[in-house]
Parts: C-alpha cells; structure tokens; sequence
C-alpha cells in the first residue's frame, strides 16, 4: 500500500493491557490482540493503532520507555509481535506502533549511561545543565537524582527525561545546545534506529506521541519542523511506504514536518471538542445539543480540512483515545448514531478505541500505571457476558484493571443484534469503503440556521445542530435514526 491510499485506513486503537489476556495473568497482550484479529478484521478495520508495548516500568501506561527495542514481558515477547504483524497483515490489516520521540523513561539504559559523572558518547543524548545547585526558572528540571553535575529537563513527567534535540532560542549558553548541533543529531539518529527497528519487524508506521515536543523554546515550531522534515528524508529513502500520524493537533505545523496525516485531539479550543464533548464544565452545552456558537467551530473544522486538502494530507479524526474520557461519557444513544455518522463519511482517517463500538464508558477509578484521570479509560474490553472475567481472560481469577459496572454491552450481544451501535458502525464502514466520495478530500461546508451540510461528490450529509426538527429532501442512504424526511434536532442524515 503505498501512503497515498492511506487515506482509505479505518484504525482501530488498542490498550494492549486491556483488549485481549491469553495467559491468564489478567493482563492483556499481545497474543491476545492476535487471537481477537478475526473481530477487529470482521468490523471493517485495515488498521491497528497499537499503544506502547515497549519494556517500560509503566509510571505513564508505557510512554515511559526502558528499551525501545523490545517487548516488556507483561505483552510477551518480540517473536508474539512478529507474528501479530504477519497474522494482521494476511487479513490486510496495518500495524500502526506508538513511536515516543520526545523521551524515555528515567530507568532508560541510555539515560543512565548519560546521569554518569565522567564523559561518555550519551552524555548528550538528553538535556542537562551544568550545575547540579542551578535549576534555571521556567524550566522542567530534576536536582539531586544521579551523580552527573547537572540537572536534567522533562518533556513531561518527572521520569520522563527529555532526548537532546537541542533549542531555538538560547537563553543559557553554557549548557543549551542550538538545535543545529552537530551533538544533537544523536537524538535524530537514536529516533531512526528505533523507528528502523519496528519497520524492520513488520510495523508499516506510527503514530508519534507528542509529536511537537522536540526541540525547545520552539515557540513557532519551526526548529522542530525542520528536525523531523531532516528524520523524514532519511527514513522514507528505505522505507517510502511508512505512514506517520501525529499527535501534533495543528495540521498546518504537522503538515510542514512531514507528517502524512495529524490527529484532531479533543482541545478545549476546536471544532472537535465544541462539537461533541462540551459540556457545562467547559464550554457549555455541545453543538451536536443545540448550544454553543456554531461559527467558531466551522471555522476551525474549515480551515483543518482545507489545510489538508492543500497539502495532499490527511486529518486524523478520533472517536477518543486511552487519554480521553469516552465519547459515550458525553452522548446519548442517538447522539453517538449522529457523531459516527460524521466520523465515517467525512474526509480523514477514523481512528476508533477499543470497546467505543460498543458503547463502553469510563469509569472512576484509582490512577493505576500513571493513568491517573485517565485510568478508567483504559478498563478491560468487555467480550461476552457468560465467562469469567467478561473473556477478557478465560482463567484469570482478576484482571489487572476492573471493569466498569455500568457498561452492560458486550461485543458478543452487539455483534448478534442488528439494531447495535456495532452494527451501525459496521454498516458504516462497509459504505464507506464501497463509496470513494466518502473518503475523498474535497468537501464543501454549508450551514443555515444550525442547519449543518457537508457535500461529498454525489452525497450530502445533513447535520441538524438546532433545537427543532428539519424537513429535508433527498434519498436517504444512511440515517441516524428512522426519521421519513424530517430530521429531529441532534439527527444526521446521508443523502443523495
């Protein structure tokens, strides 16, 4: 597949711990995601998002990596993701890995090598400063923890050790290295062997975790714009096909990097949030509900697209994701009919978590692995209603997350009722891929009276953000609900 057909993937996300457990630890892994291939393959996916699985003392769910080079034991073994990638590709389904470029993890071996008080070739592979009793103001950095006479800098959490990818603008020259360094390009050529390596074992792309991090005090993102244009010239010479998703959230910065497409997050400040997931402890009532102003998000849903479509890119448009609280937190039956509705006939690759088809919410739970508000996301898919541990696990006697009590559907009874929300979203994708128009790039938005019109070729999509019912005209090939021609307010139509 070369990556301008990319535009055709359908992703499915998957929280290794908690999708499938094949050995009955209670934890899921990655024989477990293998064995589940027929469902994700059956549903319509041609893609896998896989969160890290790398070796990882889990303070951050894994996006704290020890070894980029292999598998941590709790998922298996590198040969398990070997042949995942072989089993998935049989059935056409890409493997999407996580690639973490900002960081490691504080037990990282390399990191160590560079926490070494004598000079050494990883002393500059991440960010230090030259003085153990110096801890520069706006500036993330850790005192006191190794022998080295420096503090080093964060690119998140405390024992996430920012790679040296140097800075843009210097604020202290006796330590901070200008990002067109010849000792920075350690951290550009470490970020290539990794990736190297999970092409080389049959990954076919990645979606890069903090993808704008890099290089510091980059206001504007040039600097950083440059390292990853300069990663990417490499890169594509032996690999041409791989595909790079970012989680960037600023299609106009990612596009200019290189990225061939860039997810839309749900940010307080875009179309994506106002749209679906607002609420009266943000912005007030969502659009898809009637509240809000619906020109701010337009515009923004306008200029994202159109910046796409400029540049022969895509935008990656998500159900949710392991950081987000789930869409069915924030929509109704008929609501999340609606929000699919949109996802799967609008340009863009749909990236869909794990157990999102079927319904599941989060939970409140205790953080656990550096989940924190996140934990209860991240909870075990729900298989059937008959075996122990839902057949997360088959002997497990507990799971290492719990479950959610209130989520009562199973795939098991969503795949066997044909009025499901599995099921809709199944038909959905099966007409997505029948229908070029649907995943074609250009696209027209018209919107009257919260009225909402997205035309795709022969198609139109009808989205009525008002409070009152709407009399439309057109046959109707998809519908959020069984409407005849009038569209109940929060309802969606495709028509043609």
């Amino acid at each position: 597949m070369s990556r301008k057909s990319f535009r055709n993937l359908i992703a499915y996300e998957i929280y290794p711990t908690s999708f499938r457990d094949s050995n009955a630890d209670g934890i899921g892994d990655l024989r477990g995601i293998t064995e589940k291939l027929d469902y994700v393959h059956n549903m319509g996916f041609n893609a896998i998002w896989l969160n890290p699985f790398y070796v990882s003392p889990f303070r951050d769910g894994g996006y704290d990596v020890k070894d980029f080079f292999d598998v941590d034991p709790r998922f298996g073994t590198l040969r398990d993701f070997q042949q995942l990638c072989r089993n998935a590709h049989e059935k056409g389904i890409k493997i999407l890995v996580d690639l973490v470029a900002g960081h490691a993890s504080s037990d990282n071996r390399d990191f160590l090598e560079s926490a070494r008080p004598e000079k050494n070739e990883k002393s500059d592979l991440f960010i230090w400063n030259d003085n153990i009793w110096n801890l520069e103001p706006g500036l993330r950095l850790i005192s006191g923890m190794h022998q080295r006479n420096g503090c080093y800098l964060v690119n998140f959490f405390a024992h996430q050790p920012a790679f040296n990818y140097g800075f843009k603008r210097i604020d202290y020259p006796s330590w901070q290295m200008s990002y067109k360094d010849e000792r920075t390009l350690k951290a550009r050529n470490y970020l290539l062997e990794v990736m190297r390596f999970w092409l080389g074992k049959g990954a076919d792309g990645f979606r890069v975790d903090m993808a704008d991090s890099l290089v510091k005090n980059d206001d504007d993102k040039k600097a950083t714009c440059e390292v990853w244009r300069w990663m990417f010239r490499r890169i594509r010479k032996e690999y041409p096909d791989a595909f790079f998703v970012s989680e960037w959230s600023n299609p106009k910065q990612a596009f200019d990097a290189g990225f061939d497409a860039d997810f839309v997050l749900d940010h307080w400040d875009n179309y994506y949030h106002r749209l679906f997931r607002s609420n009266y402890s943000t912005r007030g009532k969502a659009l898809i509900k009637g509240g809000g102003d619906i020109r701010f998000a337009l515009k923004d849903m306008r200029e994202r697209f159109e910046e796409a479509f400029r540049q022969k890119r895509q935008l990656a448009l998500i159900s949710g994701n392991h950081d987000t609280w789930r869409i069915a937190n924030y929509l109704n039956e008929e609501e999340l009919r609606t929000f699919y509705l949109m996802l799967f006939t609008l340009p863009g690759v749909p990236f869909i978590l794990y157990g999102d088809e079927i319904g599941m919410k989060t939970a409140d739970l205790p953080s656990k692995d550096g989940g924190f508000q996140r934990t209860g996301t991240r909870i075990p898919m729900i298989w059937n209603d008959s075996e122990p541990c839902h057949g997360f696990s088959q002997t497990a006697d507990e799971t290492y997350l719990p479950f959610n009590p209130d989520n009562k559907v199973s795939a098991e009874a969503a795949m066997a009722d044909d009025n499901s929300l599995y099921s809709f979203i199944r038909k959905l994708i099966e007409l997505r891929k029948k229908n070029r128009d649907l995943s074609d790039p250009a696209m027209e938005i018209i919107e009257k009276d919260r009225i909402v019109t997205f035309t795709r070729g022969k198609y139109r999509l009808i989205v009525n953000m008002s409070e009152h019912e709407f009399p439309f005209e057109g046959k109707v090939v998809f519908s959020s609900g069984d409407y005849g021609n009038t569209l109940p307010a929060g309802a969606a139509v495709l028509v043609r």
